[in-house]
C-alpha cells in the first residue's frame, strides 16, 4: 500500500526519519537507497535498492522498527515521482526572514531596492 511523504531538500539532514534518495543512474535506470542519521541508541545505516517500491518498503520498516517519525523523500533534480509510489508533498520554498515576496505586485526594481535596502540595514 502506497504511504504518504513529505520531499526533502537532497543533503538536509532529517533527524526523526528515514530518508530514501531516488536517482537515475548512468543508464537512465531508476534507483533508490535509504538511509537515517544516527541518533540516540540507533546507529546510522544505508542500503540500495534497483526499485522504488522496494526501497520504500525497506524504509518503511526502518522507520518502525528504529520508532522513527516519518519516511521523507529526496529526488534527483528533474526526477518525476510516480504516484503509484505515494503521495508526495512538495517541499516549501525557504523563505527569508522577512517573507516571500515573490507573489506580490513589486516591479524587479521594487524588489531589488527591498532586497538592498535589507543588506544595508543587516551591515549596519
Amino acid at each position: 500500500m502506497a504511504g504518504n511523504y513529505r520531499q526533502v531538500v537532497i543533503g538536509e539532514k532529517t533527524l526523526d526519519a528515514v530518508t530514501m534518495g531516488v536517482e537515475r543512474d548512468a543508464a537512465g535506470a531508476i534507483k533508490a537507497s535509504i538511509w537515517w542519521e544516527a541518533v540516540g541508541d540507533v546507529d546510522a545505516d544505508e542500503a540500495e535498492y534497483d526499485d522504488v517500491p522496494a526501497a520504500l518498503a525497506a524504509a518503511e520498516a526502518s522507520r518502525e522498527l528504529h520508532g522513527f517519525s516519518e519516511v521523507v523523500v529526496a529526488l534527483q533534480d528533474g526526477l518525476q515521482w510516480d504516484a503509484a509510489w505515494g503521495l508526495l508533498a512538495r517541499q516549501e520554498r525557504q523563505k527569508e526572514p522577512i517573507g516571500d515576496v515573490s507573489n506580490m505586485d513589486l516591479t524587479d526594481n521594487e524588489a531589488f531596492d527591498l532586497a538592498a535596502g535589507i543588506e544595508a540595514e543587516r551591515d549596519a
